[in-house]
C-alpha cells in the first residue's frame, strides 16, 4: 500500500501512523481466504492536482521534453508543447560544450555486457544533446539541477502516478 496510488483515497500513501483496530475479530467474506478487519489510521498522502506548483530534479532534457524526478521517487515530464517558445528555447550542445557537460565514465569489466548487440557508451560520451535555456540570456533552465513547474495533468497507470507539467 505504501508508495502506490490508492483509488479510494485518490492519492499515493507515503506513510501512516496511529493505527487502531475497530473490531475484535476478522471477518471472512464470500470465497476470499483472507480475513478482513476494520482499522483507522492517519495517512500521509501525496495527491498532486492540476494547477499546483512543484519542484523537481532534472534527470533528462531533450528537444521533446524535460524529465524530472520528484522527491527521488515520482516521475514528471514537461512536454515541449508545454514549454513557452517565447520565453525558452532548445540549445544543442556544440563541441566546446561537450567537454564541460555531463559525461559517461568508462564501465568496469564487471559492468560490460556479454551481449554483442549492446554497444556500451564510450568514456566521455555526452548524456544529452543539448539543454533548454531562457531566450535572451541563454541561462540554462534549472541551472542548479532543480526546476519549478506547474502541474498540467496527473496520469494514473497501474497504481503509479505520472505528472505532466508546464513551464510558465
Amino acid at each position: 500500500m505504501l508508495l502506490r496510488y490508492v483509488p479510494q483515497i485518490r492519492g499515493v500513501v507515503l506513510g501512516y501512523s496511529k493505527v487502531k483496530l475497530l473490531s475484535k475479530a476478522a471477518l471472512l467474506y464470500n470465497d476470499s481466504p483472507f480475513g478482513q478487519i476494520e482499522i483507522s489510521a492517519q495517512l500521509v498522502l501525496w495527491r498532486p492536482i492540476s494547477g499546483m506548483t512543484l519542484r523537481g530534479t532534472i534527470n533528462v532534457q531533450s528537444p521533446d521534453h524535460i524529465g524530472l524526478l520528484l522527491w527521488d521517487t515520482f516521475n514528471a515530464s514537461i512536454p515541449a508543447s508545454f514549454i513557452p517558445k517565447g520565453k525558452y528555447e532548445w540549445r544543442p550542445f556544440g563541441n566546446e560544450d561537450m567537454a564541460t557537460e555531463a559525461t559517461v565514465d568508462a564501465p568496469s569489466s564487471a559492468e560490460q555486457s556479454s551481449d554483442e548487440s549492446v554497444v556500451p557508451a564510450k568514456e566521455g560520451t555526452k548524456l544529452s544533446s543539448g539543454e533548454w535555456v531562457f531566450k535572451g540570456t541563454s541561462q540554462s533552465v534549472g541551472a542548479d539541477g532543480g526546476l519549478e513547474f506547474m502541474v498540467a495533468d496527473v496520469v494514473r497507470a497501474d497504481n503509479v502516478l505520472s505528472v505532466t507539467g508546464m513551464l510558465r
